[in-house]
């Protein structure tokens, strides 16, 4: 077990290791993140009283992703927390791409009163050599939210 699994199973003991959210965890806050990630965001992220759930969101462009996110699952806004990692078409992180969609995610809740804590995001390379041509090759967004399910 990794050193951040054996944190999460501290933070959170009644987690299943196999669940989704606790993968998605796991590679958030594990090696390979381009910008690097802090521990107390997990603590934040990992409150008393939540529920989690785990968006998949692939498109033509880091800014595809996040307006998909916005428009399809308007209950994203309503989080108590948001980590969310990009990843890359092809191996390379293109980050002024990456910067525009965290404009366009900002504009968009300008709207909607929000408060997520923690409120983080990071990078990953995609695998070179995937198969697909240049005009295939689609960006990834992963959000993973925690939800406040009442007393």
């Amino acid at each position: 077990m990794s050193e951040i699994e054996a944190l999460i199973k501290k933070l959170s003991p009644l987690m299943e290791e196999g669940s989704e959210i606790f993968r998605e965890l796991a590679v958030f806050f594990g090696p390979g993140s381009k910008i690097a990630t802090h521990q107390g965001d997990l603590a934040k992220f990992l409150g008393r009283k939540r529920l989690y759930r785990v968006l998949r969101l692939s498109g033509s462009s880091y800014k595809d992703c996040v307006y998909q996110l916005v428009d399809e699952h308007p209950e994203s806004m309503e989080a108590l927390g948001m980590l969310r990692y990009y990843t890359s078409p092809g191996g390379s992180i293109k980050w002024e791409d990456i910067e525009s969609a965290e404009i366009a995610l900002g504009k968009e809740l300008t709207t909607n009163a929000y408060g997520w804590m923690p409120d983080a995001w990071t990078a990953f390379e995609g695998a070179d050599g995937d198969g697909q041509d240049s005009s295939e090759k689609t960006h990834g967004l992963v959000a993973i939210l925690a939800f406040d399910y009442g007393d």
